[in-house]
């Protein structure tokens, strides 16, 4: 048994898991993991400027520190490590996303569009409990890593403001016929029979010809930056420029033949979990995450609900001899057995600990996992995995795939109003846009 090969996937369980990013009405549910080596006393790019105007967008002022600030928030949530490098990275990815705020905030202003305080607790408090966290354990970890809550405050005050803006604004003009939504019906029934992809996008738009090859080398660094770890949901909603931004850049399902062939090429070559190399489409970059997959008349992939056993073997770099072999005997034995139940007594006979996890959905599993349960035999016992303290021997019992529902005209309906309110949305911000004055003193510094 070749002990090299054994993967780790797995972080200490203590381990705190912290806050996301996410918008008032549509919260991803994910995790971010603090990253250890994250250091409030690293020297930060800019860090002699402090309160020096940075960016005045229409008389109102963006400062280095706010900069800094959200650069900061970006790499604790992301899952980024936070070096110098990445941070004088991300500090510049992040200007953009302060500056649509600001539009934003003052757009909503002139509509007489105000978030109070109990509004802004309230999403912090949802942010909290979706990463099983108090409020008060937060704002801690926030005060642990130099970031000002306030930085968390202004993102949601912003995208609160904004959403609320928009559904003022616009929600009456909104009008789905019958007809549309009897034309969708039909469309989801054709597709139930064909492969569908469930598909998540970061797309940077390039606006004229000269910005081709800074976007790409943009688009380029962001699609590094995922492949190292960073959480896409996040990454997402800071530096995608599509409306789909706001839900983590999450853009639904799509049988084949419905994507732009760019698009759908680079699709069919992924895995669910998988992210793609930057595509050129027609107005900009994409990548995209093939977040899930449905194979005709069947329910997603990752609504299959399975139970599993894990067995912990206590692991470490000075084991003796005599202990290698022992567990080297014992490993071998568990992969001659062909149940769960078998497995547990095992574990027991041998001193082990064994954890049950049951009738868990295979899309809230970490994506490691996901991918070696994909192709598990019911039964049989995975290559062990190596993690700091253990080795872990693990065995699917039971899968189980949900009946294939097709939505109903409600939530048909519901879908194409969201549509055509983000495109209102998408309009309305770039005229805003484009009529804002902007200086940004960064540029002339870097």
């Amino acid at each position: 048994m070749n002990y090299d090969l054994w993967i780790a996937f797995k972080r200490k369980s203590q381990r705190k898991t912290t806050l996301l990013l996410m918008t008032l009405c549509l919260a991803s549910g994910a995790q971010a993991v603090v990253n250890p080596s994250s250091d409030k006393n690293k020297p930060l790019s800019s860090s002699n400027e402090g309160a020096k105007i940075a960016i005045i967008v229409n008389k109102e002022v963006i400062t280095y520190q706010d900069i800094q600030d959200r650069a900061r928030l970006v790499l604790l949530t992301s899952g980024m490590s936070n070096t110098p490098e990445m941070l004088k990275t991300v500090e510049h990815q992040v200007k953009k996303s302060l500056i649509d705020e600001k539009i934003q905030l003052q757009a909503a202003k002139l509509q007489k569009v105000f978030v109070s305080d109990t509004d802004i607790q309230a999403a912090l408090k949802n942010i909290a409990q979706d990463n099983r966290m108090t409020v008060e354990q937060m704002q801690a970890l926030f005060q642990q890593q130099g970031i000002p809550i306030k930085t968390l405050h202004d993102r949601l005050r912003a995208q609160i403001a904004w959403a609320r803006t928009i559904r003022e604004a616009f929600g009456g003009l909104v009008q789905i016929s019958e007809n549309e939504v009897k034309n969708n019906l039909e469309k989801a029934k054709d597709n139930s029979g064909k492969d569908q992809y469930e598909l998540m996008e970061i797309f940077l738009r390039v606006e004229n010809p000269t910005q081709q090859a800074t976007i790409q080398k943009e688009a380029e660094k962001i699609c590094q930056q995922l492949q190292s770890g960073a959480h896409f949901h996040v990454m997402a909603q800071q530096f995608s420029e599509s409306t789909s931004s706001a839900s983590g850049g999450y853009i639904g399902w799509f049988a084949k033949g419905q994507m732009d062939p760019a698009i759908e090429e680079a699709v069919l070559r992924l895995e669910p979990g998988e992210i793609s190399k930057p595509v050129r489409t027609s107005m900009g970059y994409k990548i995209i995450l093939l977040k899930d997959l449905k194979k005709p008349n069947q329910a997603a992939f990752g609504q299959t609900i399975i139970t599993y056993r894990q067995v912990m073997i206590p692991y470490h770099d000075n084991i003796t001899e005599e202990e290698y072999q022992k567990i080297e005997t014992h490993i071998a034995e568990m992969q001659e057995l062909k149940n769960c139940d078998t497995l547990d007594a095992k574990a027991k006979e041998c001193g082990y600990q064994c954890e049950f996890s049951h009738k868990v959905p295979f899309g809230t599993l970490p994506a490691p996992l996901q991918k070696m349960f994909r192709q598990a035999k019911l039964g049989q016992c995975l290559t062990p995995i190596r993690t700091q303290e253990h080795l872990v021997i693990t065995m699917v019992c039971t899968r189980d795939l949900p009946e294939n529902k097709i939505p109903n005209s409600e939530e048909i309906k519901q879908n194409l109003e969201q549509e055509k309110l983000g495109k209102m949305a998408t309009r309305e911000f770039n005229k805003l846009h484009a009529i804002a004055f902007i200086d940004d003193k960064t540029k002339t510094q870097s």
